[in-house]
């Protein structure tokens, strides 16, 4: 999977997010799912994590039980 170009900005801290992609478990109907390749802005200096908007879209998609292809803010919803 090719993640997007993502930039994140400067952190409230003053520091700077880097772009690195991360595993995400969450729990749905008792069975964990994992979520391998999600792009977050992280911020070294103060340990700041954030997503865009697009990503959390999808994860929330994902919660929901929609269908959804494998890369990142392309749901199939059938």
């Amino acid at each position: 999977m090719t993640l997007p170009a993502y930039t994140y900005g400067v952190c409230p801290c003053g520091g700077h997010y880097e772009k690195r992609s991360v595993e995400v478990r969450m729990r749905i109907n008792d069975q964990v799912v994992v979520l391998s390749d999600v792009p977050q802005g992280y911020c070294p200096k103060c340990g700041s994590r954030v997503y865009k908007a697009e990503v959390l879209e999808w994860i929330e998609a994902v919660m929901k039980g929609a269908p959804v292809d494998r890369r990142i803010g392309e749901p199939l919803f059938l």
